[in-house]
């Protein structure tokens, strides 16, 4: 949604807002908002669980590294300074989408949060940054637990807003919790600052009582795969054109629409369909229904089917010119996967492709190749190192023909001026292939990430993506051609591959889904001690 702010309106002392009983009575001259987060995409069938090591941590002012960026963050910082906002930054943990986050990691990012927070108060309200697909160990609803105990320091009244990820799996408990949240609205996350500052907006609007926001929660039960969440075709481009027409006619403030992660098995995974309203609960169940309706009525458009390896590969090949993409789907670093699949590798090799790259995370290859140094030749096996799932080991000798830090800032449009790192990475020529050998697996969403290793993306024949859709974001303007694979791996878009055991069910395509039960929560912007549906 894009949300204006309306006239700026004088905040009388009524308009105050609590920050918990330790923190009544107060005022200040000028608003004061506190901003922090822990962002993670949970695959809870990888078998690599996340540590506390996993995560890039930023601390107090470290957080203005952002201000300027296409991120969430970046838009709240941005919002707040435009605006003239006393914004006090906590912390903000993320890391690369992988398995289960550490019971003691979680805690311990969470204890530190809640501290910085605390130590902020009084404030006139808290914006957080969230991912809405995070687990960790004894917290299937990780977002849930972080708004809960926010919620314990600062009291009921204090507004909380909260940005989330369009693949959120967004449960009743963290609605609750909260006063205004917001998700992107597309895929690629291209608009991630802009989001922001749209949850901003509500948020100060809130403050000065010119709006009062009313929230409804309703979950269809569907569980699409990311490849099918594409915004710029059907059918998830036919639900938010719904949901602009409806915000354009003021019936809602906001309305989010987040496919969710199907790879986490917990009770909240699927699609949500989350609407503001201006003081008109009724009205904001209402708009969600719809929405959600809709998504069921197109629940067939969202079954996806892709090319097999060696087929997609010869196809390739074929084609009169390039770039081509090969899209790794089973290997999708952005989903959880490892990022040292090597399925398309050697079916590169085997069918003598030329003009190909393939970024690889392999760090004991890396670690070979530094020992080589330079123009010399390597022999070793690369990928298929972390399980047995995306492909074996494929052995190689070739040159090295680069070694760098493997450090770079995205041009974006997604993450734009972000910091990326690979780690040491080298760069092999393994017969026709450019072979790009990274310590840390990196999700492939930008051309810098080639650029930054000698390798212009233009004049490459075949490029290799692990990812299901965030590649477009970079790549799509020089594509000629993509083909989406059938690659084996945690990525896979067949989800009966996998051991759902928390799930409600029925949901589809799992299930045959006859008479749909949809998840509902309905509330307004004061009394967030309430009961939610279970799931």
């Amino acid at each position: 949604m894009r949300y204006e702010q309306r006239s700026r309106m004088p905040r009388s002392p009524s308009a105050r807002r609590s920050a918990g009983a330790s923190h009544r009575q107060w005022r200040v001259e000028r608003m004061r908002l506190v901003t922090g987060g822990i962002m993670h995409e949970t695959h809870t069938f990888a078998s690599v669980p996340t540590t506390l090591d996993s995560f890039t941590v930023a601390r107090g002012d470290q957080l203005w590294a952002y201000a300027g960026t296409n991120h969430s963050l970046g838009g709240v910082l941005d919002a707040c300074r435009e605006r003239g906002i006393n914004l006090v930054p906590t912390l903000f943990a993320h890391a690369t989408p992988s398995g289960l986050v550490e019971r003691e990691a979680f805690e311990s990012l969470l204890d530190e949060l809640l501290m910085r927070i605390e130590a902020a108060l009084p404030a006139d309200g808290i914006v957080l940054t969230l991912h809405g697909a995070m687990v960790a160990d004894g917290y299937p609803d990780a977002e849930a637990e972080v708004v809960r105990r926010v919620r314990a320091i600062i009291g009921p009244e204090l507004p909380v807003t909260v940005t989330l990820d369009l693949h959120a799996n967004i449960g009743p408990e963290m609605v609750a919790g909260s006063t205004v949240v917001v998700s992107y609205d597309t895929y690629p996350h291209v608009d991630a600052a802009e989001r922001a500052r749209e949850a901003v907006s509500l948020l100060v609007a809130t403050i000065e009582g010119q709006i009062r926001p009313a929230m409804a929660l309703v979950k269809p039960p569907l569980l699409p795969v990311p490849q099918a969440m594409y915004t710029e075709r059907p059918p998830m481009k036919t639900l938010f054109e719904r949901a602009f027409g409806l915000e354009r006619t003021g019936a809602a403030l906001s309305i989010t629409i987040a496919g969710g992660f199907p790879y986490a098995d917990v009770a909240t995974a699927g699609m949500s369909v989350l609407a503001i309203t201006d003081g008109a609960p009724a009205e904001a169940e209402r708009i969600a229904s719809e929405i959600a309706a809709l998504a069921w009525s197109l629940r067939k458009e969202f079954r996806v089917r892709n090319v097999p390896p060696k087929e997609a590969v010869a196809e390739a090949i074929a084609c009169p010119e390039g770039p081509v993409v090969l899209v790794d789907v089973g290997d999708n670093i952005g989903g959880g996967s490892p990022g040292d699949g090597t399925v398309l590798l050697a079916e590169l090799l085997a069918q003598g492709a030329r003009e190909a790259t393939v970024v690889i995370a392999d760090p004991e290859a890396v670690a070979t190749a530094f020992a080589v140094g330079v123009g010399g030749m390597v022999e070793t096996t690369v990928g298929g190192k972390t399980d047995d799932l995306h492909g074996r080991p494929v052995p190689i000798r070739g040159r090295v023909r680069l070694l760098c830090d493997g450090e770079f800032v995205h041009e974006g449009p997604e993450n734009a001026g972000v910091p990326a790192s690979m780690g040491p990475t080298a760069v092999v020529r393994v017969e026709g292939i450019n072979l790009v050998l990274t310590s840390r697996k990196t999700a492939p969403g930008d051309l810098q990430q080639l650029k930054s290793v000698g390798i212009d993306p233009e004049k490459q024949k075949i490029i290799v993506v692990k990812a299901a859709v965030r590649w477009r974001g970079g790549y799509a303007p020089i594509t000629k051609h993509s083909i989406d694979v059938d690659t084996p791996g945690l990525g896979s878009v067949d989800l009966s591959r996998f051991p759902f055991r928390c799930l409600r069910r029925p949901i589809y395509p799992l299930d045959e889904v006859v008479d749909p039960l949809y998840v509902r929560w309905t509330g307004s912007s004061t009394g967030y001690a309430r009961r939610v549906p279970e799931l």
